[in-house]
């Protein structure tokens, strides 16, 4: 039975990003409940309900999040990191008989997307283009050289030749050696139904990053990119927000990876679909969401800081001070 008032678990309350989605999940009259493993999360300080809890990955995290959904009883979760999505997943009969919605897809699928080899291989299979990746021995230069499990951009290195390569080998565990692909980086973000119908598909076109959040970016239209992301969704089981990365090139798409969560730059993409947010509030409340008609092309984001000013006691009032 759906609780009347919608109350969210919103992890990661300290991405810089994360306040955007906030915003407007709270305009819609949603009650958000924030949590994060670090004590210095600004999000922690901008709401009412809020708790820091162990990394998604500690095994304390599941116990402390079952209290949480005990005490609250919200409506659903809406989770982040992919180690929290992980585990998450993993229980997700634990917290769905306690009447929470866990908006993300099964731990199988979870999985998969976690796994940067496993997802080319499903690319592949359903015969959506894909960089190669190769094994150290027959690695073609320049070659992209990154961690085979991982979120972000970070630790992904370009290799031109063989000393560069056995370079980064040393930074990096469980690498994956993937085919270099020079061109304009998109990500789509998608909001799916329980069945992986995609509602949502919007190409954003990523303008700048800085330390791998998009700081600007443009919505694009691009048929071609849309209709592989529907068939992804779909093959993947995709459940709620996703947000998957591609290139274009001058020889065509080809597409990297999915993230099972709501994008870095996905603001961008809420504000040029509205139906996002209806639609997400609607599978809350167990109706029936519709497919997005449209969405605004051509817009473009531009972020900008801001601050949260706090004094030491009331951090230490949250958890441990780092």
């Amino acid at each position: 039975m759906v609780k009347e008032k919608i109350k969210i678990i919103r992890s990661a309350v300290g991405s810089l990003p994360s306040w955007g989605l906030i915003e407007e999940l709270q305009k819609a009259g949603v009650e958000i409940i924030g949590i994060d493993s670090n004590p210095l999360s600004f999000g922690l300080y901008h709401l009412k309900r809020n708790y820091v809890v162990p990394r998604g990955d500690d095994p304390n995290f599941i116990r402390e999040i079952l209290k949480i959904i005990d005490k609250e009883q919200p409506t659903a979760i809406l989770s982040g990191p992919e180690e929290e999505l992980l585990t998450l997943s993993k229980n997700k009969r634990k917290i769905e008989e306690r009447g929470t919605l866990l908006l993300c897809p099964d731990y199988e699928y979870i999985e998969i997307c976690a796994d940067k080899k496993k997802t080319n291989e499903v690319f592949k299979r359903i015969r959506v283009p894909t960089p190669e990746i190769f094994d150290s021995s027959s690695a073609k230069f320049p070659c992209i050289i990154k961690p085979r499990f991982g979120r972000g951009s970070s630790n992904i290195y370009v290799a031109k030749n063989e000393e560069d390569l056995r370079f980064y080998l040393k930074k990096i565990e469980e690498p994956i050696f993937q085919e270099f692909v020079q061109g304009e980086e998109h990500t789509v973000d998608i909001l799916a139904d329980k069945d992986g119908n995609a509602l949502s598909v919007i190409p954003r076109l990523r303008l700048h990053t800085e330390s791998g959040i998009s700081v600007k970016g443009k919505t694009v239209y691009d048929k071609e990119i849309i209709d592989y992301c529907k068939k992804i969704a779909k093959e993947l089981k995709l459940f709620g927000p996703s947000c998957i990365q591609c290139i274009r090139s001058k020889e065509g798409v080809k597409f990297i990876e999915v993230n099972t969560r709501f994008g870095g730059g996905s603001i961008l993409s809420i504000k040029a679909d509205p139906t996002i947010i209806s639609n997400l509030i609607k599978m809350i409340k167990e109706e029936n969401p519709e497919s997005s008609k449209e969405f605004r092309e051509g817009l473009v984001m531009l972020r900008y800081y801001s601050e949260v000013f706090i004094l030491e006691e009331e951090i230490k009032k949250s958890g441990e001070f780092p």
